[in-house]
């Protein structure tokens, strides 16, 4: 992937930089980061994210199943037991229960791997092994002229190394 890949050393350049590139017109920028930042993520206008939402609908359908599955097969298979209800919910909470924390993790694992482009076999040939100790990365993917004044721009929000990639 051609682009311009800026090294920063610090978290206020990096939120810094983020904000004139996106100002400048470069909206598709790959950041690393060594730590979680919730600063890069409004300078990238992430607002929340879509797993909890997943992890509730698996949660729901989990606890729906548990009554179902349970209630069903107290009715196709029923057996009276000193004249109580077929179909009595405090012996089905356990199943319930188990089914909707399966349920819930199972959801949020696919998820967050399908959310996170996950799992990555091969490491992004922009990554630095600096960017997991104490630097921080901004990749700007650019072809032909737009290359060059995204490579001038990098320079100017104080990148301490510029790398151009082809």
């Amino acid at each position: 992937m051609s682009g311009v890949l800026g090294h920063y050393d610090t978290l206020h350049g990096t939120v810094d930089a983020i904000e004139r590139l996106r100002a400048a017109g470069h909206k598709d920028l790959e950041i690393y980061s060594p730590i979680p930042s919730p600063e890069i993520e409004e300078a990238m206008d992430i607002h929340s994210s879509p797993v909890g939402l997943w992890a509730l609908i698996g949660g729901i359908t989990g606890c729906t199943t548990g009554v179902l599955l349970t209630a069903g097969t107290s009715l196709g298979y029923p057996l009276v037991t000193q004249g109580k209800p077929m179909v009595s919910l405090p012996p089905f909470v356990v199943f319930m229960f188990e089914l909707t924390v399966l349920l819930t993790g199972i959801f949020g694992l696919v998820a967050l791997l399908v959310h996170t482009r996950r799992p990555v076999i091969k490491l992004d040939s922009t990554y630095r092994t600096d960017f997991s100790v104490d630097k921080w990365g901004i990749f700007v993917p650019a072809e032909g002229d737009g290359r060059g004044s995204a490579e001038q721009l990098v320079r100017d929000t104080g990148a301490v190394v510029v790398e151009v990639t082809e």
